[in-house]
């Protein structure tokens, strides 16, 4: 008997830690997306149009893939944020330029 109650708990606690992981990955991602869709409007000026495209959630990365219109034309753009103590952008490419710089 005393077997079969540690073996529930052990099971018990191998189910619930998936659930909290899942938290912080829905953390991540969501902070991950505002900060990408963020700095790349900042860089891409106010005429650009940001849409998210898809997330990926890795062990230390987020990539954050977005599709920047710039009137008709678009530009496939890629968000990496570390994940950590803070998230932080370590990568946007390709390197964006400011509408006022690319004319």
């Amino acid at each position: 008997m005393k077997n079969f109650v540690m073996s529930a708990m052990a099971l018990a606690a191998v189910l619930v830690m998936p659930n909290v992981a899942n938290a912080d990955e829905v953390s991540d991602r969501n902070q991950a997306i505002s900060l990408c869709r963020a700095e790349v409007q900042a860089q891409a000026g106010a005429d650009a149009t940001v849409r998210l495209d898809q997330v990926r959630v890795r062990p230390r990365v987020v990539r954050v893939d977005i599709d920047l219109w710039r009137g008709n034309s678009l530009q496939n753009v890629r968000c990496e944020v570390t994940r950590g103590q803070e998230l932080t952008i370590a990568s946007i490419s390709p390197t964006l330029q400011t509408a006022s710089l690319a004319r």
